[in-house]
């Protein structure tokens, strides 16, 4: 006879589920405008047994904000080494698939997830999303909602932040809220009904495709020499590493990385006079560095 089909994620006991506690910090506050995760951590749980994690700094192909700096201390000098996150999206959906994903204002770090997944090509997990900052704004009443501020009150230990302390921080107090919420025990539905129901990962843009040439030396993983006009109309060569196609007030832009600059930059395709694809070479400081 035929096993009966595994019980929806949403249906099981919280102390039976699979959890992952989620945290990514990144170089600015704005996936869909090319800011990029510099660290993830994903810490999955099965009731109150780790069973595995993900946790690495990446190089983000960009410069780290001021702002992001101040915020988690992470320098250029610590992702310079740190694999990108094309080559650790596999290990990272594999850690979140089939778990109920659950993390502190949720909406931002599926944002970025969701933006970094589709760039490597990845897709999105499909199972719920718990949100402890949603929890604590329908249920609580904090001075402040913040991750820290909310360790704070509950008296729970938070020593940095950064993504496997945060994670963990988020844990504690996840089930901090449900004890309190649920005293007798709790199904996965009955903590989405307290949140206002699931997160929703964010929806894919839809864009226009890239041209045929330039798409298929995107699809190849081929290194570009572009021929690129700037604002002020002047005409600059650069050698660059594809990795997506974004689209702002209806232009499209080739977002890469760029050898010369050394970090990611966004060059708009009305202004890509000429590309032939190839290995990159040796940086020739005296091609031009003027600003896109």
């Amino acid at each position: 006879m035929p096993s009966d089909p595994p019980a929806r994620t949403d249906r099981l006991p919280l102390d039976d589920a699979p959890l992952a506690f989620v945290d990514v910090e990144t170089t600015g506050l704005n996936a869909w405008s090319g800011d990029r995760i510099c660290e993830v951590a994903v810490v999955r749980f099965q009731g109150t047994r780790e069973v595995g994690r993900v946790v690495t700094l990446v190089n983000p192909l960009r410069a780290i904000s001021p702002g992001a700096f101040a915020v988690n201390g992470i320098t250029p000098a610590m992702v310079a080494g740190a694999p990108t996150f094309a080559r650790i999206a596999s290990a990272v959906r594999e850690a979140l698939e089939g778990a109920v994903l659950v993390a502190h204002n949720a909406a931002f770090d599926l944002g970025f997830l969701g933006r970094e997944l589709a760039l490597a090509g990845e897709p999105v997990p499909s199972s719920p999303v718990c949100d402890t900052l949603a929890l604590a704004r329908r249920n609580f009443r904090f001075r402040s909602n913040s991750l820290g501020a909310i360790a704070a009150a509950l008296g729970i230990w938070s020593p940095e932040h950064r993504a496997l302390a945060d994670a963990l921080v988020t844990r504690e107090v996840f089930y901090r809220f449900v004890r309190d919420l649920y005293p007798g025990g709790a199904l996965v539905s009955d903590v989405l009904w307290s949140q206002g129901g699931s997160v929703p990962w964010p929806a894919a843009q839809a864009l226009p495709a890239l041209p045929p040439r330039l798409a298929e030396a995107v699809q190849r993983g081929q290194s570009l020499r572009l021929w690129y006009v700037t604002a002020d109309g002047r005409q600059t060569v650069r050698w660059v590493d594809p990795i997506s196609l974004t689209g702002w007030e209806g232009t499209l832009s080739l977002v890469a990385y760029c050898h010369l600059r050394q970090e990611q930059r966004t060059f708009r395709l009305d202004r890509i006079v000429r590309w032939e694809s190839g290995t990159t070479p040796t940086l020739d400081t005296s091609v031009s560095t003027e600003g896109i």
